[in-house]
């Protein structure tokens, strides 16, 4: 149950801020082994990708919580690449709506 709302959570922010990249068609969420799974569909492109954030941290500091991104998988193996080379050891601020949920 939790992981599911974390999911739909997760793919409304994901939608809303990343918006001209494409759609979110799908969102799972794993918390015990730490990972984020996507199935999107860009712009541009004519079938749905996957990505997964293979392995993320929570980090709390004081009343904020943020998300850290370690490492990522996708079925685009250019886009693991540029992901991995600019997201991965950055950190996000987790909205306090969806911050609850942890």
């Amino acid at each position: 149950m939790k992981e599911g709302a974390l999911a739909v959570a997760l793919r409304a922010y994901v939608n809303d801020r990343f918006k001209e990249y494409g759609e979110v068609l799908d969102c799972q969420v794993d918390t015990k082994e730490n990972r984020l799974t996507f199935r999107v569909m860009l712009r541009g492109e004519k079938e749905p990708a996957s990505a997964s954030i293979d392995r993320y941290e929570i980090e709390n500091e004081g009343d904020d919580v943020y998300l850290k991104l370690r490492s990522f998988s996708t079925s685009r193996e250019w886009i693991t690449l540029l992901l991995n080379q600019l997201l991965a050891g950055k950190r996000f601020k987790i909205p306090s709506k969806v911050a609850g949920l942890l």
